[in-house]
């Protein structure tokens, strides 16, 4: 039965602007089916004017039990709720007459202290007056109102609140949150430069928004409504997850400082998946941040990049004195928000529009991962360097180890002194001004480039685990003259650092970087050598050159559990990329790339046959020399064991296709040599015509082939790069190949996103 609505219910409709007479019309038919032979009650028009889009279920539900006056808020119509707590809620709205939406935020106050917070609101709206910001949303008008609340509006961001996205997804990608942190230090930077901080900063108040943007909301209010929050406001748990202690019960304002650690807080907790202390009681949450320190965000997320966990340590340090000073400096350091990087987010965000996420990638980027980290391998590309070995190279880094620990092993006092230490022939450090010598390490064995540089290689010597790390943001810089960076102690990581080496440099040294160590870890570097005349040594398979990098264990009689890892790094020029004067446990390259003459890897003459694995992941020989080039017993002992490789999207394209991927180099070449090697690839790539095994014949200076019945997987095909300057990652990608594929994933080699340090990451990656 059609009976039309009620005069109440029109009347109400028409005064909200919710709809207008031929929108009822258009329910009609609607309405009859719902009700059948019933009367048609109120309840089903407002049915029917739902489902055809003309009210919104939160519009609905106040109509129907007889509050749709409270829709009206002054000029505003509410349309849906967004939240709501113990002081007030939060609406969507729009402005009558118009289609915008906005923000209506409500909320409730003592009655003797609404007129004192509205005065210090339309202050606060004096000083922001014509802000607007992409990553940070203030209010921009206060309401009058008759009761005791306190009424703002602000734009809408039409974003999901990261702590629901951190429910379905779990712990973000490294990269992501970086991204997220640059974006909300911009936002924090200009607010801070209005005199103003944002005073809650959680995760329940930064939308993510389809376009890519991570939004801070409710800036600066607060800071007016609850200046000096307690256990006595009832807030939610949330509230406390990033208190910084300082403002804990001394009744101090927040300030840039505290506000640097509350965003710690939050990238903490988004890489962790978890707040920083977890608990339901508010009381033990303030009390843990003004009692305990954060931990190491890697305890819980032991994927994190070292650069991006050593700069939450510091965001979230107890004292405000040990933070950064300011947003700016801490932008300095990580880079400013750019386009690629509202891109990743925007890609990310997708991946949450479906019933149930999926993510392809792991936790941590990926490149920031997304960063994969997991180890993957490295190789070499063949030089005469294996020949050098029984010409002191072992003897010169065993002196090189002993010398830097008798000359450079710093005390307190040193680490003070920024004067350049001597070097091992007991001259000083070169003196010009156009090198900045070393930073001294700090207690946790950091030494941090915070400037481009160059900076002066010397040596250094710790009896703990040793870092040289290039600031987030900074192109570090490490010149390399006449002598090496010479480093000795139990664990050695460079990270995020560019080595080069000069062309007036000394022709005959060993290596540009001799390291003594357990293990050695090489991640976002890019080690450039000085080009030889090429010519000069065209007549020889042995190629001259400068090895990048020199290894030899700090176990010297049981190297057999060292480790090797380079990861998004580049190493170019002539010259073997990474000489072992031992054989440590593994190898493992991810996402590298080698250019010119040179082996990527080489195994000395002194290095005994046991087990050793090399593995590679994305990695990429362009014009260079072979993958590997072994002396040693592995080249001369029948029956040692086989040096057992994996090759996974690699690209090999050698500058002399004869000279074999993989050289052995022996007087007295094992008669089993080709059981020397196991190589399994995967989606792997070599020029048609490459050799894949060849013995160096010393009395004839010639390389012969051998058999190659070991090798699997690979497959020969034409290889076309992205454009003809090797020595740039995006050059040297690989655009197309003239074989088929076995699976649909991208071009097998490197990933030039992820790869080196122009533009410093923590990621990525």
């Amino acid at each position: 039965m059609y009976e039309p609505p009620s005069e109440h219910l029109v009347r109400q409709l028409t005064e909200l602007q919710l709809c207008h007479p031929r929108d009822l019309r258009r329910a009609r038919s609607r309405v009859r089916r719902l009700s059948f032979d019933l009367p048609a009650f109120d309840s089903v028009w407002i049915d029917s004017l739902v489902q055809l889009r003309l009210l919104t279920p939160y519009q609905a539900k106040k109509l129907e039990i007889g509050q749709g006056e409270s829709l009206r808020i002054g000029p505003f119509v509410a349309i849906d709720e967004l939240g709501r707590s113990k002081h007030g809620s939060t609406i969507l709205a729009r402005r009558l007459n118009r289609r915008d939406r906005c923000v209506v935020r409500r909320e409730r106050l003592p009655i003797d202290r609404v007129t004192e917070t509205a005065r210090q609101m339309e202050l606060v709206l004096e000083r922001l007056k014509g802000f607007v910001h992409p990553y940070l949303v203030v209010p921009h008008e206060i309401l009058p109102t008759e009761n005791n609340e306190l009424v703002l509006i602000s734009r809408y961001v039409p974003g999901l609140p990261l702590n629901e996205l951190l429910i379905r997804r779990g712990r973000f990608p490294a990269t992501i949150v970086v991204e997220i942190g640059r974006q909300l230090l911009e936002g924090l930077a200009a607010l801070n430069s209005r005199s103003l901080v944002h005073g809650d900063i959680r995760l329940s108040n930064i939308r993510l928004t389809e376009s890519g943007l991570a939004v801070l909301v409710n800036g600066g209010v607060r800071q007016v409504i609850r200046p000096f929050p307690s256990i006595h406001d009832a807030l939610p748990v949330d509230h406390y997850d990033g208190m910084a202690p300082e403002l804990i019960g001394t009744g101090a304002a927040s300030t840039a400082s505290s506000e640097l650690y509350s965003l710690g807080c939050v990238l903490w907790q988004l890489l962790a998946g978890r707040p920083p202390f977890v608990s339901a009681d508010p009381l033990v949450k303030i009390a843990s941040h003004q009692t305990q320190t954060i931990d190491d965000v890697r305890k819980w997320a032991p994927d994190t990049p070292a650069m991006l966990a050593d700069s939450i340590r510091q965001l979230t340090s107890p004292s405000p004195s040990m933070r950064p000073r300011s947003f700016e400096e801490v932008l300095q350091h990580w880079g400013a928000p750019s386009s690629h990087g509202r891109s990743r987010i925007r890609q990310f965000r997708r991946l949450f529009n479906g019933a149930m996420p999926h993510f392809s990638e792991p936790a941590a980027d990926s490149r920031m991962g997304t960063w994969v980290w997991t180890a993957a391998a490295v190789v070499a590309v063949a030089t005469g360097l294996a020949l050098s070995y029984d010409n002191g190279l072992r003897n010169e880094l065993l002196n090189v180890a002993k010398n830097v620990g008798a000359i450079t092993q710093p005390t307190r006092d040193q680490q003070n002194d920024t004067k350049p230490v001597d070097k091992l022939d007991g001259s000083l450090a070169h003196r010009s001004g156009e090198f900045i010598p070393l930073p001294p390490p700090s207690d946790d064995g950091v030494i941090l480039l915070t400037q481009h540089g160059p900076y002066e290689a010397t040596n250094v010597s710790l009896d703990r685990r040793l870092s040289i790390r290039g600031s987030i943001g900074v192109a570090a810089e490490i010149h390399v003259g006449n002598a090496p960076l010479n480093l000795a102690s139990d664990d050695v990581v460079l990270e995020n650092v560019t080595i080069r080496r000069s062309e007036s440099a000394e022709l005959d040294m060993v290596a540009m970087v001799t390291v003594r160590s357990r293990s050695l870890q090489i991640l976002n570097c890019e080690i450039s050598n000085s080009e030889i005349d090429r010519d000069s040594v065209e007549a020889s398979p042995v190629r001259p050159g400068v090895a990048a990098v020199a290894w030899i264990s700090q176990q010297a009689h049981d190297p057999k559990t060292a480790e090797i890892t380079i990861r998004n790094s580049a190493f170019h020029g002539n010259g073997v990329s990474v000489a072992l004067v031992q054989t440590p446990r593994s190898v493992s390259v991810e996402n590298t790339l080698k250019t010119g003459a040179g082996a990527l890897l080489t195994l000395g003459t002194k290095c005994l046959a046991t087990e050793f694995a090399v593995q590679l992941d994305q990695v990429t020989l362009r014009d260079s020399g072979s993958m590997l080039w072994i002396a040693g017993d592995y080249a001369r002992s029948k029956g040692a064991p086989s040096i057992a490789i994996q090759a996974k999207n690699c690209v090999f394209q050698l500058d002399r296709p004869d000279s074999g991927l993989i050289v052995i180099d022996s007087d007295r070449p094992r008669s089993d040599i080709a059981k020397s090697i196991e190589m399994k690839s995967h989606e792997s790539v070599v020029e048609p015509g490459t050799v894949l095994l060849t013995a160096f014949d010393r009395s004839r200076n010639r390389l012969e082939p051998q058999d190659d019945e070991q090798f699997e997987g690979l497959v020969a095909t034409e290889i076309k790069f992205a454009g003809a300057d090797i020595r740039s990652a995006s050059d040297s990608s690989v655009a197309h190949l003239a074989g088929p594929r076995t699976s649909e994933k991208s071009q097998p080699g490197i990933d030039a996103r992820r790869l080196g340090t122009t533009t410093p990451r923590l990621p990525n990656p």
